[in-house]
């Protein structure tokens, strides 16, 4: 591997001195890893069009090389956007510099995933495994580890400088390996990105990304200021010779007032004066032929292309017409059969273009030229008219079919772009299959949203058959699903079955209504209309027993329940689960029976796991490691319905084991939002966190699926049981905001303030729950509402509110709260009950779901949530019982201990020494007031007293409201006067 050869783009040499940018350059030397063991760091160049980022690149990559750093060098493109193109540029160096056999050991298992991008691989590599098919988050996470895999193997030997050009024209897939690489690659590697930074070129999604880049310490970001008035004197005394003469610097703060330093207009100007011959050159140095009052402020780089233009001759500047057609790249042969000049007229036309410096040509294996600047290529075809831009789009169009005619695939998006650029000039339908071919190769290569782009850019242009322009609409839906765009995956499988419906076809109408459920399910969303599409296609397919008529079934069976139709769900799938046995085809039973997840309630836990448990083997007997994962993972909350968390640790390993191996984000994400939860059930509080933040980690590589609030429910249960919970009571506070749709946040509120003591504000919600009615909270994890008001109504003592809550939780007796698909575990259901039969005030049926709470949380392991029961009973039994009270809470206090639940151990120490009831304090004032008390009478302002209490200021002022009120208080001054009186404080 030859580290001191440059990528092509980087090699020629540029017209003018090197000038400025000494503090960038140096600091990049230092950012450079060049030791064994050094890792991943990277840098962003920022600026605006033509202020020097590529010189700055290229000048630093000369240097890189020369110390032996391996440099890789790709852009993105203005005008085609390919998939990956600046990585897959980068990788085909690398590749084309390794020697095989080490490339092989470099590519590591999963090199066959590099394929997507480099489909000349296997000319290289033998024995390449084929790429993984699955669901799209794990297809993209296996590739961009591939990706990190062949750095890091390289790296090992030679450091490397990776340069990725324009970062504004990136599309989303590039994006999001670059913040991958930045966030996990332990490569010996700087990546040295360039970008435009002003507001007008800057997308969203490159917004987003140096947002999230910016979190990384090894990150470094600059941004290239104007040249100074110094920078010009140095660039303008090397441009004459190395000359300086008296009117340099005059000369130079004229150029910098005119352009404002900009390095592009900077070169411009200067390279304007000399032609025009506006200064001369000697060897006294510069002389100006005319005052400086006399230069042209160049307003705009258009102004100052026409006036170059203006100076070639007229095959020349038709030639750049044509170039800037092409793009900022291109090949001699492609340029050759679009000109269709002469090839002594076309050589003495780039030549003349060369020479004016609007070309450069790129020392390549293969000849080809590229623009100077971007600004130079865009300000030429800006200035071209409709129908000649469509034209000259034509000529490249075809000129790429005649260059490539033995290799189209290279060249499928450039086809596609000049082709659909050229439909009104050229031929539509022509356009239509190469951009429908381009947009298979964007998902080919996990490009989703480049796919959907090219698949809209084809309907748009025309499909005149409807049976095809339908297969496009479906193809679209699939690929909008794959980018996690819910909305318009349905509308374009809306869109599908309407021309289905046109053609009276019920296959294409079945393929529209399982891609709608696909669409929606993983999302949750249901919708009436999806049902009602699915019943529509089921009822013209007919009875005929086919593969895809239990495909149909299954999604039915889905979607129904969704849609809270339970029976008719049942009955969807128990038609297509014998449909299926009968047919003997094993994906299509597989497919229906990973999908009996849906029928717990329906045909009953045991069942169902077994059901699931066939799905899971038929997944592996055909090799489907995926579709066992997901029969997997729909089997561990089964365990946890039926109390056998042992089970459910079991099933848990083996899930979080296959889900490592094949790389699934979505998998993961589940196994460890599951293992949270089941270790918060265990009293592991440390794994119940940490746990929690990698499925969070996890959940940031799922596109389009928002999983903030299972991170949010895992965490509110672990900081409660740490004592933290006036970190969170902020956000909470926020999140059930009346005017948005809270789901439990608005219980879980309640809870917050309950248990910090502000028992009337937590009354106060609790009413407006009773008021709006339970029905609203419903539509979101119910089971974690119902729990979160029954913890805040019984400490509040609501008994109205506790009648409408218990016949809700009835149902659940002698099984364990299960939050949503295991979203968390609270225990057995009978500890809930008991404390609402307690807030009514029926002891003894309190007793009963305690004693029968406690058994059930002993026997399944659930320590956290036996010594909450434990506690509740004390409670409860403090003014019947004392003895018995005073065993219990020493149970609680023994596990709380042992476990490390602080929030538990806080309010067993709030019932005071013994387990009996304080009374040290007076008026009714609760622990937290008293301490709130304490420190006002110390003199604390509100914001003092939140600090030390880990408590908001808001919240801290709440506390002293209730006091002043409580104690009969006008003021500050004498609530402090009270907490001495009583003992609270001292003087």
């Amino acid at each position: 591997m030859p580290p001191t050869t440059l990528p092509a783009t980087l090699r020629s040499t540029p017209a003018f001195p090197f000038v400025g940018r000494a503090t960038e350059l140096a600091r990049l030397r230092t950012l450079l890893p060049r030791a064994r063991g050094e890792g991943r760091r990277a840098a962003l160049v920022g600026g605006e069009a033509g202020s020097g980022k590529s010189r700055l690149v290229r000048e630093f990559a000369r240097e890189a090389a020369a110390d032996g750093a391996l440099v890789l060098c790709g852009e993105c493109d203005a005008v085609v956007r390919t998939p990956y193109q600046a990585f897959a540029d980068c990788l085909d160096q690398l590749v084309r510099l390794s020697e095989p056999a080490q490339l092989q050991i470099d590519l590591g298992p999963a090199g066959g995933e590099l394929t997507r991008l480099l489909p000349d691989l296997p000319a290289r590599v033998r024995r390449l495994p084929d790429p993984v098919s699955g669901d799209p988050d794990t297809e993209r996470h296996r590739f961009q580890t591939a990706v990190n895999d062949l750095l890091t193997g390289a790296s090992a030997r030679v450091p490397i400088l990776l340069v990725l050009e324009d970062l504004h024209w990136a599309d989303g897939p590039t994006l999001a390996l670059l913040r991958h690489l930045v966030r996990v690659s332990e490569a010996r590697l700087l990546l040295l990105a360039t970008f435009r930074d002003t507001d007008a070129e800057m997308p969203g999604e490159l917004s987003d990304a140096l947002v999230d880049l910016r979190r990384s310490e090894d990150v470094v970001r600059f941004r290239l200021e104007g040249l100074t008035d110094d920078d010009i004197a140095d660039l303008v005394a090397q441009a004459a010779g190395g000359h300086r003469s008296a009117g340099t610097h005059d000369l130079a703060r004229t150029i910098g007032a005119l352009t404002a330093g900009n390095p592009f207009l900077v070169c411009e100007l200067w390279r304007t004066l000399v032609e025009t011959e506006a200064i001369e050159l000697d060897e006294e140095g510069i002389r100006l032929t005319r005052s400086l009052d006399e230069l042209g402020t160049p307003d705009s780089v258009r102004e100052v292309v026409s006036r170059r233009l203006a100076r070639l001759e007229p095959t020349t500047a038709d030639l750049l017409e044509l170039a800037a057609v092409a793009g900022g790249e291109f090949g001699f042969d492609v340029l050759r059969a679009a000109a269709r000049l002469p090839d002594a007229d076309l050589r003495a036309a780039l030549d003349e273009a060369v020479a004016s410096g609007m070309l450069e040509e790129v020392n390549a294996t293969k000849l080809g030229f590229r623009f100077t600047h971007e600004l130079v290529r865009r300000a030429l075809y800006d200035r071209l008219g409709g129908l000649r831009r469509a034209e000259l789009h034509a000529r490249v169009g075809e000129a790429l079919e005649q260059v490539y005619a033995r290799d189209v695939n290279r060249v499928l998006a450039g086809l596609a772009h000049h082709l659909a650029a050229a439909a009104p000039f050229g031929n539509t339908a022509r356009a239509v299959d190469y951009t429908v071919r381009a947009a298979q190769a964007a998902r080919a290569a996990l490009a989703y949203d480049d796919a959907a782009a090219l698949l809209r850019t084809a309907l748009e242009l025309g499909i005149i058959d409807a049976g095809a322009r339908v297969e496009v609409q479906l193809e679209l839906g699939d690929v909008f699903n794959r980018a996690g765009r819910t909305v318009e995956a349905l509308e374009s499988f809306r869109a599908a079955a309407e021309t289905a419906r046109r053609l009276r076809d019920p296959g294409l109408l079945a393929r529209a209504a399982i891609g709608t459920d696909d669409a929606g399910w993983r999302p949750g969303i249901a919708e009436e209309s999806a049902v009602e599409l699915l019943e529509e296609a089921a009822a013209g397919l007919g009875e005929q027993e086919t593969a895809q008529r239990v495909m149909l079934l299954a999604s039915l069976g889905r979607a129904l329940s969704r849609a809270g139709d339970a029976d008719v769900s049942a009955a969807a799938h128990a038609i297509g689960l014998e449909s299926a046995r009968r047919l003997g085809d094993p994906r299509a039973l597989a497919a229906i029976l990973k999908c009996t997840y849906c029928q717990y309630d329906a045909w009953g836990v045991p069942e169902v796991l077994e059901l699931l448990g066939e799905a899971q083997r038929l997944g592996e007997e055909l090799g489907d490691v995926e579709l066992a994962a997901e029969a997997m993972s729909w089997r561990i909350p089964g365990f946890v319905a039926l109390c056998d968390l042992d089970g459910a640790e079991r099933e848990l390993a083996r899930l979080l084991d296959v889900a490592a191996q094949t790389r699934q984000p979505f998998m993961l994400h589940v196994a460890e939002h599951y293992a949270s939860a089941l270790a918060l059930c265990a009293g592991r509080l440390a794994e119940a966190e940490e746990q929690a933040h990698r499925s969070h980690e996890w959940s940031r590589q799922l596109i389009g699926r928002d999983a903030s609030g299972v991170y949010g429910i895992l965490m509110f249960g672990v900081r409660r049981e740490q004592g933290r919970l006036p970190e969170l009571a902020p956000v909470v506070r926020l999140l059930a905001r009346p005017d948005r749709h809270s789901g439990p946040w608005r219980p879980a509120l309640a809870v917050v303030l309950a248990e910090l003591g502000m028992v009337e504000e937590a009354a106060q919600e609790l009413e407006r729950v009773r008021r709006d009615g339970l029905d609203a909270l419903r539509r979101s994890l119910w089971h974690a509402s119902l729990i979160y008001l029954t913890d805040a109504c019984s400490i509040a003592g609501d008994a109205r509110l506790a009648e409408l809550l218990y016949p809700e939780l009835a149902p659940l007796s002698g099984r364990l709260v299960m939050v949503g698909h295991l979203v968390a575990c609270y225990g057995a259901a009978d500890r809930y009950l008991g404390m609402l039969a307690g807030t009514i005030g029926d002891h003894e049926l309190a007793e009963t779901h305690l004693t029968a709470a406690a058994e059930l949380n002993r026997r399944t392991g659930a320590l956290t949530w036996l010594a909450h029961t434990h506690f509740e009973h004390g409670r409860l039994l403090l003014s019947r019982d004392a003895d018995r009270a005073r065993g219990h809470l020493r149970e609680a206090a023994a596990l709380a201990g042992r476990h490390q639940l602080v929030g538990l151990q806080g309010r067993i120490a709030e019932l005071g020494p013994n387990g009996a009831p304080s009374t040290a304090l007076p008026d009714g004032l609760s622990a937290r007031e008293a301490d709130v008390l304490r420190l006002l009478a110390a003199g604390r302002s509100n914001r003092e007293i939140g600090s030390e209490l880990h408590i908001s200021e808001h919240t801290a002022a709440n506390h002293v409201r209730s006091i002043l009120r409580k104690t009969g208080s006008a003021n500050r001054t004498e609530a402090a006067s009270y907490a001495f009186r009583c003992g609270l404080a001292r003087p």
